[in-house]
C-alpha cells in the first residue's frame, strides 16, 4: 500500500458523520434538509463531500442533533486539513526526483540540522524542506538565481551541492546576533588578522571569528561537499549582515589563509549585492583578481617578496623559516606562494605546510 493509499484511510468526510446521526435519529436527508431549511441538494453534496460545512450550517446542525456548533466546525476543519496534507503527500512524492542531485547521506552524516539519517526518499524530502525552510524543493530565492550563473571547469560540479553546503552556512549564521555590517571595522580587523597568520588558521579560528563578528560578518568553516570544487564564499545575507564560508579544498593550510583573505577582499572592495563564489579551476575575472591581489599582498607584500625571490638563487628551510619569522607569517605560507610562482616544485618543502585533517 503506497503512502497516499495509506494516507486515504484517514481522511473521512464530515458527510459520514452526518449520515450516522440520520441512522441514530431515523431521519433521511429530506427530513434534514426541512428541519435545517437547506435545500435537499445542499444536504446531499455535504454528506457526499462537495459542499462544506459552513459556520451558519453549524449552528443548524446544533439544533438538529443538540450536538455543538463546534462539533461541526472541527470536524469541517479537520476533513480540509486532511484534504489539503493528502496534496500534500502526493507533493512530497513527486519531489523525490530532486533528490537525485542532493548529496542527503553525506549531510546527514555530519548532523546537518533537520537532515536526520534515513533511506526513506519521503522522509529526506520532508527533511530537506525543514532544512531549506520551504514548503517544496522547487523553490526558488535570489540567492539561488545568482548561484545559476556559476560555471566551473568540473564536469561533476553540483550546483545543487554547492547550495546545500550555502544553505548550511546560512542556519549557523542565523543561530548569533551581529552588530550591523561595517566595513570601515572589517579593514581594522582584517589587519588584526593578519597578526594571527604565523599559525595554523584553524588553530586561529574562535579568534577570526569573534574579530569578523565585531565587523557583522559571520565566519562559518565546513568541509567541502563532493561536487562542490568551492573553496570560498563572500555575500551579504542581509542589508546589515555578511557572511564568509570556508571549506576545506585543497587541505592545505595556506589556502585557508589565502581563501579568508580573499572572501574580505570581496566584502571592502566589491558589490555588496554580489554572491562571490571562489570555485577550483574556474575562470578569473577582474574582480576576482583583485581579490587575489589583496589577498596575497596582505600576506606577503609584493613588495617584500620580490625583494626575497631576487636575494635568493635557491631556497631551503632555513631561508624560508627565516623569512617566515621575519614577516610574521607560517612557513606553509610562503611555500605555498613559491610553488604557485613555480620557484620550487609542488612537492619541495611540504613539511612546512599544515595539513588539514577532517
Amino acid at each position: 500500500m503506497s503512502k497516499t493509499d495509506r494516507f486515504e484511510e484517514y481522511v473521512i468526510a464530515p458527510g459520514e458523520t452526518i449520515l450516522e446521526f440520520l441512522e441514530i435519529n431515523s431521519m433521511t436527508q429530506i427530513d434534514l434538509a426541512k428541519k435545517t431549511g437547506l435545500t435537499k441538494k445542499t444536504v446531499n453534496e455535504i454528506i457526499n463531500g462537495k459542499a462544506p460545512i459552513t459556520t451558519a450550517t453549524s449552528l443548524k446542525l446544533e439544533y438538529v442533533f443538540n450536538v455543538p456548533a463546534s462539533f461541526w466546525n472541527n470536524l469541517e476543519s479537520s476533513y480540509e486539513e486532511a484534504l489539503e496534507r493528502k496534496k500534500d503527500v502526493e507533493s512530497i512524492i513527486d519531489e523525490e526526483k530532486y533528490l537525485i542531485n542532493i548529496p542527503y547521506a553525506e549531510m546527514a552524516n555530519r548532523n546537518w540540522d533537520w537532515i536526520e539519517k534515513t533511506r526513506d526518499s519521503y522522509e529526506k524530502v520532508v527533511n530537506l524542506r525543514k532544512f531549506f525552510s520551504v514548503a517544496s524543493l522547487g523553490f526558488d530565492t535570489e540567492l539561488k538565481r545568482k548561484l545559476a550563473f556559476r560555471k566551473s571547469n568540473n564536469d561533476n560540479f553540483s550546483f545543487e551541492a554547492l547550495y546545500c553546503w550555502l544553505r548550511f552556512g546560512e542556519i549557523q549564521s542565523n543561530k548569533i546576533e551581529f552588530p550591523k555590517f561595517d566595513i570601515e571595522k572589517l579593514k581594522q580587523n582584517s589587519n588584526i588578522i593578519r597578526t594571527l597568520a604565523n599559525k595554523p588558521f584553524l588553530d586561529q579560528f574562535n579568534k577570526i571569528q569573534e574579530l569578523l563578528k565585531e565587523c557583522g560578518v559571520s565566519l562559518v568553516y565546513e568541509p567541502t561537499l563532493p561536487n562542490t570544487y568551492v573553496n570560498g564564499v563572500s555575500y551579504k545575507i542581509t542589508s546589515d549582515k555578511a557572511i564568509i564560508m570556508i571549506s576545506d579544498r585543497g587541505k592545505k593550510d595556506d589556502i585557508l589563509w589565502f581563501t579568508l583573505f580573499h572572501e574580505i577582499a570581496h566584502l571592502i572592495k566589491h558589490s555588496k549585492k554580489e554572491v562571490f563564489v571562489d570555485l577550483e579551476d574556474s575562470e578569473k575575472n577582474n574582480i576576482e583578481i583583485e581579490a587575489d591581489e589583496f589577498a596575497r599582498n596582505i600576506l606577503i607584500s609584493d613588495t617584500i617578496y620580490n625583494n626575497f625571490i631576487s636575494k635568493n638563487k635557491f631556497f631551503n628551510e632555513n631561508i624560508i623559516k627565516k623569512f617566515s619569522k621575519e614577516n610574521n607569517v607560517s612557513t606553509g605560507i610562503v611555500v605555498g606562494r613559491l610553488q604557485k610562482d613555480k620557484l620550487i616544485e609542488w612537492n619541495q618543502f611540504n613539511n612546512l605546510i599544515t595539513r588539514i585533517n577532517n
